[in-house]
């Protein structure tokens, strides 16, 4: 609700109430603009037209928030002096809000308009807390700053308009960004010192050392930084006599920072407060979300993880960008004859699609963009997740949760009640799964999923051992498409590789014939490392892909429960190109080494001649 609907309805109150007649109401509407109050509520007030108490109830039945007058508020000096560390308190000014209390990771803020989105947010960006609004009339948050934010301010502050309040937190944020690290670390390491016998003798110790700000704008810092710098993964770990912090960026793991070892339970017990864990060190794993605008601008979701290791609790946070732009099916990495071969297979109207890899190989970005490319209105898209990693207009997507009761298989026998098109689940992790994916796939339904097998054709024998009946396998699956995520060649310092064209000349004669004549003898680059890739000479993943279409023969294969050896050198015979093959196109290409590609592909060894009759009598 903007300030002006928030106005409006107020108004619209007060008249229904008989609190203001139409005409004295325009009248305060009139002084409103020309004294420049930003809300209805503050021209009322200095107008006396109404009694001062009567706007807060109005303001907390409208907005839903606790309504509170900072000004008749006892605030301790030492309160605004821990506040002026997260919030400036020209930002305060600006933004016409108070803080007024904490939690262990809250911070309760009178605003003018609690519904204001952007207000909480960039709040929240700013503390790396989460902000709880309260509603306030103008005038009462007015008179607040003036008594305990005047000796911060400058004597010709002003709050100024929303672009200019917009534009200073933005400012204040960014200037934040620009202080090294290890200056917000010196702080909140002195205060843990400080407080390091406290922490074994007073339980109570632990949450007033995690809501110092200190502490609380260290790990904000790390976090930000993190998301900022593209890592899909943000590791604390503690390990011999330091806190260690690794990103994981574009699949690879560098460090960030070390702390002494004193600051693992601090720094863990903040990051659990964030998720809204106890604090105390736990005795089992804990997974939970932070799901709060702790970044400035950007929707982000930190799924958090922790174990209770030997040498103290390790958390690993995955990245998920709640707003992110999905990848149409073209811009993930695969050739024209891959790309058609996915596309040919999701317009089936029935059928199971798989797409296989291990864990960050990009299998989540290339169903997103099969179920985008499917998204239409004629057509019904029922999704179960675990977790939901980016939110489609037009598609119902489930939140699955074990812990609930609702499984990839519970979720999918509800789903064939509701007159589904398309389905897609998120991981096929167990029989039960598999088989009802498979006999919906056999009863009109095209179905999505993922696997977890190292190539295309180790999905077959993965859901063979399963139990599950091959001629329901069989008759079931039309693609898998295996892939991995390799590393992008930095395009400002890439180089040609001494000796590359012979290295890659050798491993030609595995490669299929008709791809081995399109290869040629390309120019082979390396890594070097510049300022725009820091130095590490990649930026940026692109894709490899393996699909193996389901064709007669290797349905045959399948069903007279041929070996995932024999299904994938047919599909060799039948045009596939794997992994190592796409990989090697990626050379040729310039976009990636050939050390990316041997890191995340296997060999193939050489492609024997088709013989005249296929293993099997196929």
């Amino acid at each position: 609700m903007t300030n002006q609907d928030l106005d409006d309805r107020l108004g619209e109150l007060l008249t229904t109430y008989d609190m203001l007649t139409p005409s004295v109401l325009e009248r305060a509407r009139k002084f409103q603009v020309v004294n420049n109050y930003a809300t209805l509520a503050g021209a009322l007030g200095n107008l006396h037209l109404i009694a001062e108490d009567a706007v807060p109830p109005l303001l907390e039945e409208l907005t839903g928030a606790r309504a509170v007058d900072p000004a008749l508020m006892q605030v301790q000096e030492d309160f605004i002096e821990r506040m002026n560390t997260l919030i400036p308190p020209e930002v305060v000014s600006a933004m016409r809000v108070f803080p007024v209390r904490t939690e262990i990771n809250a911070i309760h803020v009178c605003m003018m308009n609690p519904t204001d989105g952007w207000t909480r947010q960039s709040l929240e960006s700013l503390t790396g807390c989460r902000v709880i609004p309260a509603v306030s009339p103008e005038l009462g948050v007015t008179r607040a700053i003036e008594k305990h934010y005047a000796k911060y301010l400058n004597a010709s502050g002003n709050p100024g308009d929303v672009t200019d309040s917009q534009e200073l937190a933005e400012a204040a944020y960014r200037t934040l960004q620009e202080v090294p690290l290890d200056e917000y670390a010196k702080p909140a390491l002195a205060m843990i010192n400080r407080n390091r016998d406290a922490l074994q003798r007073d339980p109570s110790a632990l949450e007033k050392l995690i809501r110092d700000p200190s502490v609380i704008r260290l790990v904000h810092q790390i976090l930000c930084r993190a998301v900022e710098s593209g890592a899909s993964d943000v590791h604390v770990e503690p390990a011999g006599d330091a806190l260690r912090v690794r990103l994981r960026i574009d699949g690879v793991m560098q460090a960030m920072m070390a702390l002494p070892i004193a600051a693992t339970v601090p720094v863990t017990a903040r990051l659990k407060a964030m998720a809204d864990l106890p604090i105390q060190p736990a005795t089992v794993p804990l997974d939970a979300r932070i799901g709060y605008d702790f970044v400035w601008g950007r929707s982000i979701d930190l799924r958090f993880s922790l174990i209770p290791s030997i040498s103290g609790e390790k958390v690993v946070l995955r990245v998920l960008e709640r707003t992110r732009a999905r990848e149409a099916l073209g811009s993930l990495g695969m050739d024209d004859e891959t790309r058609g071969m996915i596309e040919e297979a999701s317009d089936l109207p029935n059928g199971l699609l798989l797409v296989t890899g291990p864990t960050g190989c990009g299998k989540s970005s290339t169903l997103y963009a099969l179920l985008d490319r499917l998204n239409q209105d004629d057509v019904c898209l029922l999704t179960a997740e675990d977790p939901i990693e980016s939110r489609i207009t037009g598609v119902t997507q489930l939140q699955c949760d074990e812990d609930s009761g609702v499984t990839f298989a519970s979720a999918l026998r509800s789903f064939l009640r509701q007159d589904p098109d398309v389905l897609m689940v998120g991981e096929i992790r167990d029989a039960e799964t598999a088989d009802i994916a498979l006999k919906a796939a056999l009863t009109g339904h095209l179905v999505l999923s993922t696997l977890h097998t190292n190539d295309a054709a180790g999905a077959v024998l993965r859901l063979s051992n399963m139990d599950l009946e091959p001629f329901l396998i069989a008759s079931s699956l039309r693609l898998v498409v295996a892939q991995r995520l390799l590393r992008r060649l930095c395009s400002e310092c890439k180089r040609p590789a001494p000796g590359g064209a012979e290295a890659f000349s050798a491993l030609l004669s595995t490669v299929e014939p008709t791809l081995r004549a399109s290869l040629n003898t390309p120019t082979v680059h390396e890594a070097v490392g510049c300022q725009k890739c820091s130095e590490s000479g990649f930026k940026g993943r692109t894709g490899i892909f393996e699909a193996l279409r389901v064709s007669e023969g290797v349905e045959e294969l399948i069903v007279s429960r041929g070996s995932a050896a024999e299904i994938r050198q047919l599909a060799r015979w039948e045009g596939m190109h794997t992994l190592r093959e796409s990989g090697l196109i990626k050379v040729a290409a310039g976009e990636t080494t050939m050390s990316e590609v041997f890191e995340h592909t296997v060999g193939d060894g050489k492609l024997e001649p088709r013989p005249s009759r296929d293993p099997r009598g196929a």
